[in-house]
């Protein structure tokens, strides 16, 4: 299956809607009696996101044709890039995605068209994942992330 890209003429999905839930990497074991038991299972994690887009009429039926179309999804066959919202302070970042179900189209209400859907990416790629202990240690008000990654962090040799 190829990977496909997310149409540049096409309005991202609504942020406020954005939920991520990702999988548990272990196992819980409640026995009768003692401790409970925590067994590590994967790392690899992966995360899906219930979406939301309100299109014009003329932008759901370029998604329409994105879904259906074999040089693109393929009626929802193939992968997708699609820049989105992680919940940080970096803004959206563009992830491969693959629909769990086909998109639904939720309401038509005059001009405007609301699709939902929910979509899959086997791996979050997070800009930061690289900086974690230095973002859980840095002091409140730290500023801007990257600028700090960037101008500070980064060049020492």
């Amino acid at each position: 299956m190829v990977t496909v890209n997310y149409p540049a003429f096409l309005p991202l999905p609504q942020r406020a809607d954005q939920n991520m839930t990702q999988d548990t990497g272990w196992l819980t074991s409640q026995p009768a009696v003692g401790p409970v038991i925590i067994t590590p299972v994967t790392t690899d994690i992966k995360a899906t996101w219930t979406l939301q887009w309100i299109f014009t009429l003329a932008q759901a039926e370029r998604f329409k044709s994105w879904l259906r179309s074999p040089n693109y999804l393929d009626k929802g066959r193939n992968w997708f890039v699609m820049p989105i919202d992680l919940g940080d302070m970096q803004g959206v970042q563009p992830q491969t995605l693959h629909f769990i179900d086909m998109p639904v189209q939720t309401s038509k209400n005059g001009s405007s068209v609301t699709w939902t859907a929910t979509v899959v990416a086997n791996e979050v790629d997070d800009i930061t994942e690289d900086y974690d202990d230095w973002i859980v240690d840095a002091q409140p008000g730290y500023g801007y992330l990257l600028d700090l990654l960037v101008t500070d962090i980064l060049p020492r040799p």
